[in-house]
């Protein structure tokens, strides 16, 4: 019997402790593709032509790699065949980045068909397989796959314009996911590894701390992105939800006040919910003027950000589910996105826009690290903040549809889309600014010195 040396086995240890120390960036990276794919789901016309134009890049790319590899080869008949096949792949992607429609309409034909025909095959099969096998998945799945098959091309062409990007928008969130999920399960094991080795050391989450994460880095970061992705998912449901569809209700709307109200109850009942798990931030301003205060961990951040612009996004893609049922809706009426002069509830300049932006996510910031302090009443900390963002919303509505919160710009502007991205810059750089002149402020000048 042979046996494997501990002195062998060190490179490959040392291997899948690389490995599991890029963690962090796998699940950032699931974390994108997951936000690319509910961005897709909500746009599914957009993302069948952005799917048909990289098909047909990619053809271009490949038959000018196949012609350039004709040089390479010795034979004249592989010459002339390797031409024949890059000129065809040359012209195949000119022809569908030239008509992407009629692409669209040939790739989804020729997708309707091909799931028809597994489906058959994969019927036919089930039923040759020995009984004890696990056949009746095997023709479940046929089924299925024949049943969406059948209707892609009973709908055909009309399909053509939202199938691709379906299925754009469906694979990458899987695929988001699935990076996701292996990128924690290795976080896990590395916990594990190391409670192994230097025991298990616990660390409490206080939310009357200040939303100060003293537990370490290492300790249930998922829980707390969790806690982040529900909380701003909530906020931008409740508050953009309350904006979209109940605002100019007629004769019974909410009007500026409701909404206002609906973004201040949506944080102060997030923050009795989650805040005891994440600290409660919902925003990515927050999260970077805390840190700026040392009060959050540098190290989290960029993950909270993550989480944060995926809830909030994954919230206006069930938001605009919903409002596509009124079929007086339009995304031209804005759909509660954030934007300047022209774009402005009441027409108010990219200047005003800024300092409005900058100086309440300021003050923001200095009423969440003052009610969080040790020193202040325990337990109203959430009335507090939720209030004040209350405030917020009353004075800055008509300014810019109220911001101080990247992740809620983010999400409504990536389903708006056109001038909503284009001013989109102005609410990640006023609101961070301001988060950090108010952590500031609080840190040297008004922070509990005891």
């Amino acid at each position: 019997m042979v046996f494997t040396s501990p002195e062998a086995l060190q490179p490959r240890m040392g291997d899948a402790a690389t490995l599991r120390e890029k963690w962090g960036w796998m699940v950032a990276f699931g974390a994108m593709l997951a936000l690319a794919g509910f961005v897709a789901l909500g746009s599914v016309v957009g993302s069948t032509f952005a799917t048909v134009l990289v098909v047909g890049a990619a053809m271009i790319v490949s038959g000018l790699v196949e012609i350039a590899y004709a040089f390479a080869v010795r034979s004249w008949k592989k010459f002339f065949l390797f031409i024949l096949i890059g000129l065809l792949y040359v012209v195949g992607g000119g022809a569908t980045v030239a008509n992407p429609l009629l692409a669209a309409k040939l790739l989804t034909l020729f997708l309707g068909a091909g799931l028809v025909a597994s489906g058959l095959v994969r019927t036919f099969l089930a039923f040759q397989l020995p009984k004890q096998a696990p056949w009746v998945f095997v023709a479940l799945s046929g089924v299925v796959t024949l049943l969406l098959g059948g209707v892609i091309l009973a709908h055909w062409p009309v399909s053509s314009l939202w199938v691709l990007g379906t299925f754009l928008g469906v694979d990458l969130v899987f695929a988001g996911l699935s990076w996701m999920g292996f990128g924690l399960s290795l976080r896990r094991a590395e916990a594990a590894q190391g409670a192994g080795v230097i025991g298990n050391e616990t660390g409490g989450l206080n939310m009357q701390d200040g939303f100060n994460l003293q537990d370490g880095f290492a300790k249930g970061l998922g829980r707390k992105l969790l806690a982040e992705f529900l909380g701003t998912f909530w906020l931008v449901l409740g508050g953009c939800g309350s904006a979209v569809i109940s605002a100019g209700y007629p004769q019974l709307g909410i009007g500026f006040l409701g909404v206002a109200l609906a973004f201040g109850l949506t944080v102060v009942t997030g923050a009795y919910a989650f805040g005891p798990v994440s600290g409660g931030h919902f925003n990515p301003a927050v999260s970077f003027g805390l840190a700026i205060a040392g009060r959050f961990s540098w190290k989290e951040l960029g993950p909270y950000w993550v989480a944060q612009v995926i809830g909030a996004t994954f919230a206006a893609f069930i938001l605009l589910l919903v409002a596509q049922g009124n079929v007086d809706f339009s995304l031209a009426g804005g759909f509660a996105a954030n934007g300047y002069e022209d774009h402005s509830p009441a027409g108010y300049t990219l200047q005003s826009g800024f300092i409005i932006e900058t100086v309440l996510t300021a003050i923001f910031l200095i009423v969440i690290l003052g009610t969080t302090e040790g020193r202040a009443p325990v337990g109203f900390a959430p009335l507090a903040i939720g209030l004040t963002l209350t405030l917020i919303h009353l004075v800055s509505i008509p300014v810019t549809n109220t911001s101080v919160n990247p992740a809620r710009s983010t999400s409504q502007a990536l389903f708006v889309g056109g001038w909503a991205l284009q001013q989109l810059w102005l609410f990640w750089v006023a609101p961070l600014l301001g988060g950090a002149i108010g952590g500031l402020l609080h840190r040297f000048t008004l922070a509990d010195e005891v």
